[in-house]
Order: C-alpha cells, then sequence, then structure tokens
C-alpha cells in the first residue's frame, strides 16, 4: 500500500469511505462533516452567522486554502428567512474580512444557479472558469473568484 496526496478524482470515495467508517463510531447516525468538521471550522475558519436572539437563520463559512486564497465554501439560510437578503449580508461580512486579510476568495457554482451567480458577480466575485464534469459526468461548476482588496 501506498500513501499519496489525495487527488480531486478521488473525493467520491473518500466520501463514500467516510460513511462507511463512521458507522463504526458511537452515535453513528449523526452526519460526521456535519458536526466533527463544523466543531473545527467555527474555531479554525471564518464562519458567521445571521441570529435572531440565538437561532440562526444563516451560515457562510470561508477557510485558507493552500494557494494562499480562502475558499467561500458555503453560504445557506433557512427557508423562513430567504428572500430578506441574508446571504448577501453574509457574504458582505466575509468579504470585509477578506479584505482585513487582503486576501482573494473563491466559490464553486452550479451553473444553472442564475440568482447565486448574479448574486455573487455584483459581490466582486468575477473572475470566471467553467470546470466541466467538477464532480461527476454532467454536474459542472463555475469557479468564481474576488481578487484581493488593499484595505
Amino acid at each position: 500500500m501506498v500513501i499519496t496526496k489525495a487527488q480531486i478524482s478521488d473525493f467520491l470515495q473518500i466520501a463514500e469511505l467516510d460513511r462507511i467508517a463512521w458507522l463504526d463510531n458511537d452515535n453513528s447516525e449523526f452526519i460526521p462533516d456535519g458536526e466533527h468538521a463544523w466543531r473545527l471550522w467555527v474555531e479554525h475558519a471564518l464562519v458567521v452567522c445571521a441570529k435572531e436572539g440565538q437561532q440562526i437563520f444563516g451560515v457562510a463559512i470561508a477557510f485558507p486554502s493552500i494557494n494562499n486564497t480562502y475558499c467561500l465554501h458555503k453560504v445557506f439560510v433557512a427557508k423562513q428567512a430567504r428572500g430578506k437578503g441574508l446571504g448577501r449580508k453574509l457574504m458582505s461580512t466575509l468579504n470585509h474580512d477578506f479584505d482585513q486579510l487582503s486576501t482573494s476568495a473563491f466559490l464553486t457554482v452550479d451553473p444553472n444557479n442564475t440568482n447565486a451567480i448574479a448574486l455573487y458577480r455584483k459581490l466582486g466575485f468575477t473572475s470566471e472558469k467553467y470546470v466541466e464534469d467538477y464532480y461527476r459526468p454532467q454536474e459542472h461548476r463555475i469557479v468564481l473568484t474576488r481578487p484581493a482588496k488593499r484595505v
């Protein structure tokens, strides 16, 4: 057996193995990425929340990548809180953090998600690359990048 750096083409097998291997743990009904990764991200990444009282209605996360930029990984808002600009506010907060760090950021988006693409462009994610078969055949993505801004 050889130990190698994981390749992009490995991620589906890695995710499957993670799900299967996790079943051997106590409390295996909980998704490891849903709790373990979020625990680490909250402490070691840029994670912002939209809250009302103690209730969280939206979250955005970005983490540093090995090429000295940030990956804006997820932005999501609870169904009942959508249409109120929370996604924009969450992303604007992360953009402010990127500016404070003088770093660029990138994200990926489904090419059919035109509303998200329009929002991302308005928020400065303008450099664009289309990647065919990003996940699997016929699962394409657009990679959008926001350049670093000096504060």
